[in-house]
């Protein structure tokens, strides 16, 4: 497997991971931080698919 597209998945099951705890999260600060850090890991296995897509 491509050391890109491993990357990219662990990204996708953090994202995936920070979602499901900000739905479980008890208290608003924490739910908006796991969303936060849910959107960013998103972006980051987008980002990585659009530069393997480039080259």
């Amino acid at each position: 497997m491509d050391r890109s597209k491993t990357k990219i998945d662990v990204k996708i099951a953090l994202a995936e991971k920070y979602e499901r705890l900000s739905r479980l999260a008890g208290s608003t600060p924490k739910t908006k931080q796991f969303a936060f850090k849910a959107l960013r890991y998103r972006r980051q296995a987008e980002q990585m698919e659009r530069e393997n897509a480039a080259k």
